[in-house]
């Protein structure tokens, strides 16, 4: 059923016409529940054979149920390249599962970075969804991180925790920067119902030495960054 109902969709919403003019419609993530008012769709037109934009944030609906879904249209929303990342979980503890949308805004050689976007589900008591802020990676680590180097020490400090990372251990031939810098590769994912973010730390191009793990909570009117942890990485 659940495999019929896919094809449906994907059908219904992937529209090729002649008219070279015309975007091409399709849906680049979904999240496939037992109950058709959790099922979410992202849908969105199609730039060229990589990018798409102009998304469409679909919330429920079946064969049996047509007409009784929530549409949410974000026209300036861009992926890259690949399917955006799509996550359905409760991120606030207020028992409702919250959408979770991460964008790859920038995508190529040695450089992933990506768009977060996080819709709260709310009830009032009519059910409905409701974007909210969340502090980017880089606005989280220049607020709670400092990063330096000297020779071939690195040191990370993060509120009362210090990191020293050798960075003669990596065999790198050439170092570029003088600080250490992100921003380069970047990820989000929600593990256990909390919102993480991910930044790789380099010290010259093609060079890390570790991972940054931002994790976010919910204050009542944004998600921002409430601890980072460093992990370095293996030599």
């Amino acid at each position: 059923m659940k495999r019929f109902f896919l094809f449906l969709l994907i059908s219904m919403f992937y529209c090729h016409t002649k008219n070279v003019t015309a975007a091409e419609r399709l849906v680049t993530s979904f999240v496939i529940s037992d109950e058709w008012y959790h099922n979410i769709f992202l849908i969105a037109d199609k730039v060229n054979s990589m990018a798409t934009t102009n998304f469409t944030v679909q919330i429920g609906s079946s064969e049996d149920n047509v007409g009784g879904e929530l549409l949410y249209n974000f026209p300036n929303w861009y992926n890259a390249k690949f399917a955006p990342a799509l996550f359905y979980e409760d991120i606030n503890a207020d028992s409702h599962k919250d959408i979770v949308v991460a964008l790859i805004s920038g995508a190529g050689s040695g450089l992933s970075t990506k768009e977060i976007h996080v819709l709260n589900q709310i009830h009032d008591p009519t059910r409905r969804f409701e974007e909210v802020p969340v502090e980017s990676i880089n606005d989280a680590v220049k607020r709670l991180v400092k990063m330096e180097r000297q020779e071939e020490q690195v040191t990370i400090l993060i509120g009362e925790k210090k990191y020293i990372v050798n960075i003669s251990t990596f065999n790198y031939n050439e170092l570029s920067h003088d600080r250490p810098f992100v921003g380069m590769l970047e990820d989000y994912k929600v593990e256990n119902g909390v919102l993480y973010g991910f930044t790789t730390v380099f010290v010259s191009i093609g060079g890390y030495v570790g991972e940054l793990k931002i994790q976010y909570g919910w204050n009542g009117k944004m998600y921002k960054a409430m601890s980072i942890s460093f992990d370095e990485a293996k030599s």
